[in-house]
């Protein structure tokens, strides 16, 4: 079962603070899931989420919608994604950067399509000075 390790430390789910809140152990979590003890303990303790289909399964649990499981990102709305969306577009069409470049896959021995790592450099450049230019 994937675990997504949560880096950012801050809390990303609410999932402890619902199971005690109802008066479910971590135990009971564990086996209707059918996963192991420590992994629930890391959801509880955030070092690691569940996935979303193991969400899924504690929300029917626990009875709540998956929402109420998340802790909320608190995040604004600033415009990044539509910025990013014109600036693709300008140096695809304008600057003539294609969106994929061959690249030879040495395992299989023949040529596949993979995302433009000059067009991926300069979008996140942008992205990054757009944040600096908002914050």
């Amino acid at each position: 079962m994937p675990r997504r390790k949560n880096f950012i430390g801050k809390q990303q789910n609410r999932i402890k603070k619902e199971t005690k809140a109802l008066g479910v152990s971590q135990r009971l979590i564990t086996l209707m899931l059918d996963v192991h003890y420590t992994t629930v303990s890391s959801w509880n303790s955030n070092t690691s989420q569940p996935s979303e289909a193991n969400l899924d399964q504690i929300g029917k649990l626990l009875q709540k919608d998956n929402r109420d499981l998340l802790e909320p990102q608190g995040r604004v709305n600033t415009g990044l994604a539509n910025a990013l969306e014109s600036e693709l577009k300008r140096l695809h069409k304008d600057g003539g950067i294609p969106y994929e470049v061959e690249k030879l896959d040495k395992k299989r021995g023949v040529s596949v399509k993979v995302n433009n790592p000059e067009l991926v450099k300069r979008l996140r450049e942008f992205a990054e000075g757009y944040e600096k230019l908002k914050s």
